[in-house]
């Protein structure tokens, strides 16, 4: 599947925690959480019990993880 995070269209798919839109560039593991709303993308990373909620951007080299809640 294809989804445009603001650049054009990337490789993508939905999150297994949540059903956020994840690019396949970025890393997400099934222990994290992103929402339907939420989109991780570029190099982002977000790992360990991290919720990334409601319209929250990941994206970059950004690293989200511990316990960190982004909304």
């Amino acid at each position: 599947m294809q989804y445009d995070f603001g650049n054009g269209p990337v490789d993508a798919h939905r999150h297994v925690n949540g059903g956020g839109m994840v690019a396949d560039t970025a890393a997400v593991t099934d222990t994290a959480y992103v929402g339907p709303d939420a989109r991780v993308f570029g190099d982002a990373l977000v790992f360990d019990n991290a919720q990334v909620l409601g319209n929250a951007r990941v994206f970059g080299n950004a690293r989200v993880h511990g316990d960190a809640i982004l909304n």
